[in-house]
């Protein structure tokens, strides 16, 4: 079986001696992020049956697992919650608001997610299996999550909101966060 998640607290702890101020007091969290998301091998254990054992094994009792990628994908439904990436509006808005009031927070973004670019291959781990609308979606989804991700951790911790850390762990674990159960912040990440 696969080793189980680390907590994403874990993962943006790294410090780097050549990391100083280029993404503002966040700069280390991002430089730690950005490694994470080089190593991550995206999807890679996505809908295995190990999951299930997840909650038991690190007791994480707050994800819903997710059992295709037929219910995976429903994220690019109707359901008014998400945008047209897939993803959760309401931790978003949270921390647009920050780098709304924040302005020089946004050039800070600007910047990760340039840097980001070369530490993130997101298009070769996506299943050739999916139909090539579905295939184009799940980028786009991926795509949208790094962006996010770095903007949460510039934001932070203003923003009052982990949702985007708390799926790079699922991410890097190789697994597929996709959507949320009940109404956010309550309620249960699903996972796939």
């Amino acid at each position: 079986m696969p080793a189980i998640q680390t907590p994403w607290t874990d993962l943006l702890s790294r410090r780097f001696r050549n990391v100083d101020k280029e993404y503002g007091p966040q700069s280390q969290a991002v430089a730690s992020a950005l490694a994470v998301l080089d190593k991550t091998e995206w999807l890679e254990h996505a809908g295995e049956p190990w999951l299930e054992r997840i909650g038991e094994h690190a007791g994480d009792a707050s994800v819903t697992v997710v059992r295709s990628w037929d219910e995976a994908l429903t994220i690019f439904g109707q359901d008014r919650r998400y945008n047209a990436n897939g993803v959760l509006e309401a931790p978003c808005e949270r921390v647009d608001e920050v780098l709304a009031r924040f302005p020089e927070r946004e050039a800070w973004w600007q910047k990760a997610r340039e840097d980001a670019k070369k530490y993130t291959a997101l298009d070769g781990w996506i299943p050739r299996t999916l139909t090539q609308e579905r295939q184009d979606l799940l980028f786009e989804n991926l795509y949208e999550f790094v962006s996010m991700l770095l903007a949460e951790i510039i934001a932070s911790p203003e923003a009052g909101c982990t949702y985007f850390r708390e799926q790079l762990a699922w991410f890097h674990a190789g697994h597929f966060p996709c959507g949320w159960n009940g109404e956010w912040p309550s309620g249960r990440m699903r996972v796939y």
